[in-house]
C-alpha cells in the first residue's frame, strides 16, 4: 500500500465514523439511509455526466457485478439501521466493521483476487477479528453465548456480509470500468459511485414502501432534516476515497484492514459524544483491533 493510499484510507475512516455516529444520533431507519443515498446520487450526477461513459459498451459481467454490489450495499444499510436501533454505536459499529476484515481476505483468497497477503498480514486480520469477539461482552465475568446469538448481532452480521459483498464486487468492477473509459481514476470512481447509489436508493425504496413506519419516517425527514444530507455527503465521499485507494494496492483485503482504524474513532465518538458506556472488554477489543492493524501494516 502506498503512502497516498494510506492517507486516503485514513481520511475515509474519519468521515465514515462521523456519519455513522450522526445516523445513530438520529433515529436509525431505512428511510434515513435512503435519503442519504439520494443525496449521493445528486452529488455525483454531474461527475457521471462529465465522464461520458458509454453504458451500452460495458460488458454483461460488469452489470452483474453492479447488481451484486448494489444488493450488498442495501443489505449493509438494512443491517446497520437494525443494529443501531438495538445497540450502542460503540458496539455495533466496531463489530460491523471488523468482521469483514477476515471475510474479505477469505473471499479474496478463494477467488484468487490480487496478490496473496503474507502470513503476518493474515495473522493481523485474525487478531482484528478476535478483538471483535470481545466487543459485545458487558464484563469479564458475564461471558455467555447469549451475548453473541441475539437479534442485534444478527443485524450486525447482516451488515458485515453486505460490506464483504460490495468490497469484493467493487474491486472487480472498477478495473472493468477503467478499461472502458479515458477519464481519470477520480472521474471514473465518481461515475461508478453514482450508479451504485442509484442501486442502493432503489433497493431501499422497496423496503420503505412495504413498511408503514418507514413511510412515516420518510415524510418526517424529507426536506425537513439536514442529517441524512450530511450523512450522504460524508458516506459517499468516504467511499470515493476508498475506490481511488483501490488503484494503489496489490490486494483489496489490505484496504479492508486499514479501514478499521475507524473502529476506535467510532468508539471514541460513541462514548464522548453520545455518552455511551464503554466496558473493559470493549476497550480490550478495540486495543486488539489496533494491534491487528499494526501487524497488517508491517
Amino acid at each position: 500500500m502506498t503512502l497516498f493510499a494510506f492517507c486516503l484510507v485514513m481520511l475515509s475512516a474519519l468521515l465514515h465514523a462521523s456519519w455513522n455516529v450522526l445516523s445513530k444520533g438520529s433515529k436509525p431507519s431505512a428511510s434515513f439511509f435512503m435519503l442519504a443515498s439520494m443525496t449521493s446520487v445528486v452529488l455525483w450526477f454531474p461527475v457521471f455526466c462529465y465522464s461520458d461513459l458509454r453504458l451500452l459498451d460495458l460488458p454483461l459481467k460488469f452489470w452483474l457485478i453492479m447488481v451484486v454490489s448494489g444488493a450488498s450495499e442495501a443489505l449493509y444499510f438494512l443491517g446497520l439501521f437494525k443494529a443501531y436501533r438495538r445497540n450502542d454505536v460503540s458496539l455495533a459499529y466496531p463489530m460491523a466493521r471488523a468482521l469483514p476484515v477476515l471475510m474479505v481476505a477469505v473471499v479474496s483468497l478463494v477467488l484468487g483476487l490480487g496478490a496473496r497477503p503474507g502470513w503476518l498480514s493474515l495473522f493481523g486480520m485474525l487478531v482484528v477479528t478476535l478483538g471483535c469477539l470481545l466487543l459485545p461482552l458487558g464484563s469479564w465475568k458475564s461471558f455467555s453465548w447469549r451475548d453473541y446469538w441475539n437479534p442485534a448481532l444478527y443485524a450486525i452480521l447482516m451488515a458485515a456480509l453486505g460490506t464483504t459483498g460490495y468490497t469484493v464486487a467493487d474491486s472487480i468492477a472498477m478495473p472493468i470500468l477503467r478499461s472502458h473509459s479515458v477519464n481519470s481514476g477520480l472521474v471514473v470512481s465518481g461515475a461508478y459511485l453514482f450508479m451504485i447509489e442509484i442501486f442502493i436508493t432503489v433497493s431501499l425504496s422497496f423496503y420503505v414502501r412495504r413498511h408503514a413506519e418507514e413511510r412515516m419516517e420518510f415524510k418526517r425527514l424529507f426536506l425537513k432534516s439536514f442529517n441524512p444530507v450530511i450523512s450522504g455527503l460524508f458516506a459517499s465521499s468516504a467511499y470515493m476515497l476508498i475506490l481511488i485507494a483501490m488503484n494503489h494496492v496489490s490486494n483489496v483485503s489490505y484496504i479492508q484492514a486499514f479501514r478499521q482504524v475507524s473502529l476506535p474513532m467510532g468508539v471514541f465518538f460513541g462514548v464522548f459524544i453520545l455518552k455511551e458506556k464503554c466496558t473493559p472488554p470493549r476497550l480490550a477489543g478495540v486495543a486488539l483491533v489496533i494491534v491487528g492493524l499494526v501487524l497488517t501494516a508491517i
